[in-house]
């Protein structure tokens, strides 16, 4: 009921039945009909998922077969309607998918994989695209199709520590919207790889990605994050704490290079460290983002734990937000101590510090909490625009949060006054868009 978060400038109320389905098991073939969720390979080609709080839910309405040829070899067919709130898109999806597991030798595990979706356009959805391209002068015009096709190949190779991952993905020509908004007709394609390395108290995972033209959407005509078939990996880490999680790059499905590189190092029990780096381009190599992270989580004292870090962000504000705004760079050192007094209660604190030059400017976010397990929660919080952009901001705001939480059973309650400014905002580890607010917030959690 007056929800933004389909539209975090606008609201939505409606009620329905959002999910139901039947399934049956007969032999080696499981049917499954009404909504489901599942993907193909890394989800490039086909992922159905939903994460609430985002707002998201791009359940497929179908049929959904899955067949046991033998121990080590499986195939999955759906075809369906995407969920749209409690409607449906129009357009048609199909999908076949295969997964396999060989043994090459007892230290040398293939997981192989092969995917494939073809998507139908309806007739109305069409029209539309025809009447945008006839609107163009002839030498930009061409013949749209109904139909496109998404395909993939990938595997995962294991061999003692290591574990390597890629998937090349591929889609046919369609009509998609290009930078300026302008509908072209494109093929895509995605090389999406990571290597991963992990022993007792070390892991490392190295990524890479390249995806040109993949917009693959019920149709052309959808925008933002209406309609959309697939799922391709984030190469940027997803941070939680206030401040550093400020500036996310959305991927660029146009064209974009993107490297990680992430480690986990425990030299001594009750010490972990991390550290991450992503560098990302675009496909003519300009730079689009940059994050170096570390931190250090002290967990050696039962009554307190401790955590360190810091941040540093290169950020195109003109591509990220498709405004004339000039590139951003921001350092963020943060701290979080956590006191255990007894087994029930415990204080947390926190403290970030954001020092740039754009977008609002500096920022100081200070955090305290306290719960008393099982059942209560509080919270105050203010983040402080301590050196504010005068193109943006002409006075040092205060965005307080006054929060508390009640837990009975399988019930929470939550109510929270809440003074919020524009940009990325993280609860629960759950991170989202939303825009300047200021009120009171009521959330009830239940699970049966």
């Amino acid at each position: 009921m007056n929800s933004n978060l389909k539209d975090p400038n606008g609201a939505y109320t409606a009620v329905g039945i959002g999910y139901y389905y039947l399934e049956k098991q007969v032999g080696k073939l499981t049917v499954h009909a009404g909504h489901f969720y599942d993907q193909f390979g890394s989800g490039i080609v086909y992922r159905a998922y939903e994460d609430r709080g985002l707002g998201i839910d791009y359940a497929t309405y179908g049929l959904n077969l899955k067949y046991t040829l033998n121990e080590n070899w499986t195939l999955k067919g759906i075809a369906g309607l995407e969920k749209n709130l409690f409607s449906f898109y129009k357009p048609t999806i199909k999908g076949l998918n295969v997964d396999g597991s060989i043994q090459l030798n007892d230290e040398l595990k293939l997981l192989p994989g092969a995917a494939f979706l073809n998507r139908t356009m309806d007739q109305a959805s069409m029209d539309f695209v025809v009447s945008t391209i006839n609107s163009y002068d002839s030498v930009d015009r061409f013949v749209p199709q109904y139909n496109v096709y998404a395909f993939s190949a990938y595997y995962t190779l294991s061999y003692r520590k290591f574990s390597w991952f890629l998937e090349a993905a591929g889609k046919t020509n369609e009509a998609i919207k290009n930078a300026e908004g302008k509908l072209v007709d494109e093929a895509g394609s995605v090389i999406y790889t990571s290597l991963a390395f992990s022993q007792k108290g070390l892991g490392l995972t190295g990524q890479f990605k390249r995806t040109e033209n993949y917009i693959l959407r019920t149709s052309p005509n959808e925008t933002l994050l209406n309609g959309v078939l697939d799922y391709i990996p984030p190469m940027a880490r997803q941070n939680s704490l206030r401040l550093p999680a400020r500036y996310q790059p959305a991927t660029q499905y146009l064209g974009e290079l993107a490297y990680s590189l992430d480690a986990v190092y425990t030299p001594a029990k009750g010490y972990t460290t991390e550290g991450s780096f992503s560098y990302i381009t675009d496909l003519d190599n300009n730079h689009l983002w940059t994050e170096v992270y570390g931190q250090l989580e002290v967990t050696k004292n039962k009554k307190f734990n401790y955590l360190f870090g810091a941040q540093y962000v290169f950020y195109n504000q003109q591509v990220y937000l498709s405004e004339p705004l000039p590139n951003q760079t921001a350092i963020t050192p943060f701290v979080e101590l956590t006191f255990k007094p007894t087994r029930k209660n415990s204080l947390r604190l926190e403290f970030q510090y954001q020092q740039t030059k754009e977008d609002y400017g500096s920022w100081i976010f200070v955090l305290a909490e306290y719960s008393i397990a099982p059942k209560w929660s509080f919270a105050v919080s203010d983040m402080y625009n301590i050196d504010p952009n005068p193109e943006k901001a002409t006075e040092k705001n205060h965005y307080y949060n006054f929060f508390i939480a009640y837990t009975k059973s399988a019930n929470r309650f939550s109510v929270s006054y809440v003074r919020q400014v524009a940009g990325i905002n993280c609860t629960g580890g759950v991170c989202r868009y939303e825009p300047a607010f200021s009120g009171l917030k009521f959330n009830l959690t239940s699970s049966f």
